[in-house]
């Protein structure tokens, strides 16, 4: 297993998504590629962009174990709030979904 194990639950087109490691949920209304879509296309130009490599993955870790994961459309931007607001030992990390690393 890889450092993020993403899990679904919707049975009826609608309900929560979100990581085994990370304490958040979503729903498609969530999604910023919600604007304008219905639920169904929302969700799947989500996941086609994470799948595809196109999106990228921020870990957060403290103490050398993943904290939280989500996908992030500003890196930089992580990175500055994890260094402002983050303990000592937390550190970000940018993959895609390949595992591939993401130089920021």
């Amino acid at each position: 297993m890889g450092s993020f194990d993403c899990w679904s639950y919707v049975p009826t087109g609608t309900g929560p998504w979100g990581s085994m490691d990370s304490p958040g949920t979503r729903t498609a209304a969530s999604l910023p590629v919600f604007q304008g879509k219905d639920e169904e296309a929302a969700i799947n130009d989500f996941v086609a962009d994470l799948i595809s490599g196109k999106s990228i993955i921020a870990l957060k870790r403290i103490g050398g174990s993943v904290a939280d994961a989500w996908v992030t459309d500003n890196p930089a931007d992580d990175v500055l709030s994890s260094q402002q607001y983050g303990p000592g030992d937390e550190t970000m990390e940018f993959r895609r979904w390949d595992g591939s690393s993401v130089e920021v």
